[in-house]
Parts: structure tokens; C-alpha cells; sequence
């Protein structure tokens, strides 16, 4: 008995070591929503906020608050960007949730557990899902999305890593190191360019992450259910793109850094 005792007391001492994994709580169910000239402000049952603004027909940016409303202050490190032209939308209100359409874009927000989906406008096809409603950890700080995982779904972006081109089944972490000598697998290293591109059924689709802390992405490492991004503090923003082709995406992406913008320098920060 006492050996069991002094193992489960060491066990736990190493934990605490480690650091223990952070309790995440998902964010509460649609209560409401606000228009803008942009889009909608979705309120939820925990009292966090949900901001979804329309920058083009085919790009939506994802921005959240946690328990609390959204600061008035919007900054990033890595986007400079404002000037966007107004894209049309239209947004319905049904039992199933709420609809905000743009020409290439149909977003939905589900109710109770609230998650996101982005969909083809004139198809409805599914391009990427919420596999869990977004969540947070209050005491750490931690943010985090789950997307639905496809079973024939690849991976690819993330800058310079040690890893396969195809990222799918990767865990990765983005935050600049100087590692000399690096094999394959050493993570992370010199560059963090939290922006990926999701390839299913011959259509792509980008999502980039904008975080400077700590971030981590898990492409089906610890689950083949579901696609993972977090952060160990800041926000939960992230800029959605539609394809269906890795150019149109990759054009669109570049359209969200200035003219001027510094590639080495925007390495370093994003």
C-alpha cells in the first residue's frame, strides 16, 4: 500500500512538474447577435462574443472573446490591412441556426453546442466544420478550435518545418528557435507562419491563425477525428479561405499583408 501510495504521489508530482494539460471549457450556446457593416457580433450564453466579419466573397475572419465582450482594441502583429472593399451577404435567422451568405461563402453558426461551418454558397457542400465548439482554459489562458477531420483530407503550410510535405497525422508548434543541426522531426525551428492549406475531394480551403503566442496545430496526431489549433494566450482569431483552388487561396492570402510588407520580418511575428 505504501509503495502505491509514493507511485501515485510521484506520478502526481511529475504532472505538476510538467505542467498539467489545461482544462479547457467550451464556449456557451447562441443567445443572440448584433449586425454590422462587416457582419454579425454573435453573443452566447457565457457571455462570450463571436465576431465574424466578411473582408471578401470568398474570405471570413473568425474572432473571439471568452466570457467577456470583444476588447475595442483589435490588433495584430501580423496583418496591417483595413481598406476592404464591401463584399454583399445576407444573413437568415432559422431553427437551425444562423446563415450569413456571401457569393462564394454560406457560414453557418449552430445553436446548442455552437459550432461553425463553412460551406459552398450555391452547392451548400461542406468544406470544413467545427468538431467541437471552440473553448478556452480561464485560469491559464489557453485558446482553441477542433475542425472535423476528413478521411481523405491532407495538410500543407506551416512554413519551414523538419516534417513531410503532407502534414496530415503531424503535431507542430509555432514559435521561432534557433536550432542548428536540426533532423527530421525537430520542432519547432526558425520560422512560424501559423497558415495552412486543407485539401479534400480535389477542392482546398486556408485557414490562418492569427497569434503571436505560443501556438500548436495537430493534424490528426492525437485524434483522426479532428484538426486541432491553439494558443497559450491572446486571442482566438483566425482567417477563413475558400478555394477550391490553392492559387486563388494563396493570392487572397498575400492581399491581407501590405505592399511593403517585410517576408523575413513577418516570419518572425506571425
Amino acid at each position: 500500500m505504501k509503495h502505491l501510495f509514493l507511485s501515485g504521489l510521484a506520478c502526481a508530482l511529475a504532472m505538476i512538474a510538467a505542467g498539467a494539460p489545461p482544462r479547457l471549457q467550451p464556449i456557451g450556446a447562441l443567445q443572440g447577435y448584433t449586425r454590422n457593416d462587416r457582419g454579425i457580433v454573435v453573443t452566447c450564453a457565457d457571455r462570450s462574443e463571436i465576431q465574424l466579419s466578411v473582408l471578401a466573397p470568398d474570405l471570413v475572419r473568425v474572432r473571439v472573446a471568452f466570457g467577456q465582450p470583444l476588447p475595442s482594441r483589435d490588433h495584430s502583429w501580423a496583418i496591417a490591412r483595413t481598406d476592404w472593399d464591401a463584399a454583399p451577404w445576407t444573413l437568415q435567422d432559422v431553427a437551425d441556426g444562423l446563415h450569413l451568405t456571401t457569393a462564394e461563402l454560406e457560414v453557418v453558426v449552430r445553436r446548442d453546442p455552437l459550432l461553425i461551418e463553412f460551406r459552398d454558397a450555391g452547392t451548400h457542400r461542406l468544406i470544413n466544420a467545427d468538431q467541437r465548439p471552440m473553448a478556452f482554459d480561464p485560469e491559464g489562458g489557453t485558446v482553441a478550435a477542433a475542425k472535423c477531420l476528413g478521411l481523405d483530407e491532407h495538410f500543407y503550410g506551416l512554413g519551414e518545418k523538419a516534417a513531410r510535405l503532407d502534414k496530415r497525422r503531424g503535431e507542430f508548434t509555432m514559435w521561432n528557435s534557433d536550432m542548428p543541426g536540426f533532423v527530421e522531426g525537430t520542432d519547432p525551428i526558425y520560422q512560424s507562419v501559423p497558415f495552412y492549406l486543407g485539401w479534400k475531394a480535389g477542392a482546398a480551403y486556408g485557414i490562418f491563425f492569427d497569434n503571436s503566442y505560443r501556438t500548436h496545430f495537430d493534424f490528426g496526431s492525437a485524434s483522426q477525428e479532428a484538426v486541432d489549433f491553439s494558443a497559450d494566450g491572446g486571442e482566438l482569431n483566425y482567417y477563413f479561405f475558400r478555394g477550391p483552388e490553392m492559387k486563388k487561396i494563396l493570392g487572397r492570402y498575400a492581399d491581407l499583408f501590405p505592399a511593403q510588407w517585410d517576408p523575413k520580418l513577418g516570419i518572425h511575428v506571425t
